[in-house]
């Protein structure tokens, strides 16, 4: 289980390409990256230093992220059932594309331990590089917390994250703000115009949004995939439902939108968390602007009597889940899927039974005739 962690050759060629890549960026963009609280120009000794700390970060955060998902893997006997509920919890990605096939007993594709391991070491490895090239975390503060939590159990929150970095540093501008523990996108990925999205502890296009967001970076730090996934299993739960709602109180092809928008998206608890953070007159939520919108808006009281019944569900999947997997561990990943096809060795053959009157050649050694049967 440990050695797996250490002995891939393609692992330190990743985290090797990215410990290097984020060095030479470091020097490369070194009238970029600045940093905004000292007015002296950019040197390269101030270049150097960030890309080390990038280099680190990088080697630490994949090797990290790899052996928390071997660590996960191995308590399971790495089992086919582990490997799913992994897949899900931390990247979600393999868990969607490989639930049909654990359901009809087929090879897994993305959630075998080795694939899930290289998951591990690329979104740590980047993640890490990237904390480093920006220097977010602070490490007199809580980014001695943020850090191993980002690259362990808030890793599904920052697979996300890792794409938004790959679109914003095309289409974005990162701020240059030193160790605020989160990056900080002030224009970038957003799925709403005005809107911000935050994805582990990536915030996106978030200019005036940054306490609501700061909010979901510690939400996904502290609760892990249970956060992630609740979110998501909420939206899910209400969608139908809210276009239901939406068309009532609108009256109108309207309610499409509203509706969803209000009570899988504002009436999340999540959400509902969040606003609370953010207050201010001009609140979305408590202060929409439309009177449909409104409406269709639950009080705070609501929103923690509806979530009492979803968590305390959602709570006990996780429970029924972990004591199937981790607590009764099921057959190793290659004996819970073994191969579809037929065995080409041929059947042993059968003895012919004696006749009563004859009298078998091995009467005469009874023990042997009983370690034989005991072999067979």
């Amino acid at each position: 289980m440990v050695e797996r962690i250490f002995n891939d050759p393609l692992a330190w060629g990743i985290l090797a390409g990215f410990a290097v890549l984020s060095f030479v960026i470091s020097l490369i963009f070194k009238d970029t990256l600045k940093n905004p609280d000292d007015d002296s120009p950019p040197t390269w000794s101030t270049a150097v230093l960030r890309g080390v700390e990038a280099v680190i970060l990088a080697l630490l955060g994949g090797l990290i992220a790899r052996a928390f998902i071997s660590l996960l893997l191995g308590w399971a006997n790495d089992s086919a059932g582990a490997g799913l509920a992994v897949g899900w919890a931390f990247f979600l990605l393999p868990g969607i594309v490989d639930t049909i096939p654990y359901l009809t007993h087929s090879h897994p594709v993305l959630t075998t331990p080795e694939i899930l391991m290289m998951f591990a070491t690329v979104v740590g490895a980047m993640c890490g590089a990237m904390s480093g090239l920006w220097r977010i975390y602070s490490w007199l503060g809580l980014g001695l917390i943020a850090f191993p939590l980002d690259v362990t159990w808030a890793l599904a929150g920052n697979t996300g994250g890792c794409l938004f970095h790959l679109w914003n540093t095309v289409f974005g501008k990162h701020d240059d703000k030193v160790r605020p523990n989160a990056h900080l996108y002030p224009s970038g990925f957003t799925l709403l115009p005005g809107g911000a999205i935050t994805l582990g502890s990536v915030m996106s296009n978030c200019a005036g949004h940054e306490d609501h967001e700061m909010v979901h970076v510690w939400q996904n730090r502290v609760l892990g995939p249970l956060y992630t996934l609740t979110y998501l299993g909420w939206m899910l739960v209400w969608l139908v439902p809210g276009i239901v709602a939406g068309l009532i109180v609108t009256k109108g092809p309207s309610g499409l939108k509203k509706g969803p928008m209000r009570w899988c998206y504002f009436n999340n608890p999540w959400e509902t968390w969040a606003y609370a953070v953010e207050g201010g007159s001009n609140n979305p939520r408590t202060n929409p602007g439309d009177p449909d919108e409104s409406r269709l808006t639950w009080p705070a009281l609501y929103v923690i009597l509806w979530s009492i019944p979803f968590f305390l569900a959602s709570t006990a999947l996780a429970v029924f889940i972990f004591y199937s997997f981790w607590l009764n561990p099921q057959p190793a990943h290659n004996e819970a899927h073994p191969p579809s096809h037929k065995s080409t060795e041929p059947a042993p053959k059968s003895k012919p039974t004696p006749r009563p009157h004859e009298r078998s050649s091995f009467d005469a050694f009874p023990l042997v005739v009983d370690k034989e049967k005991a072999i067979v």
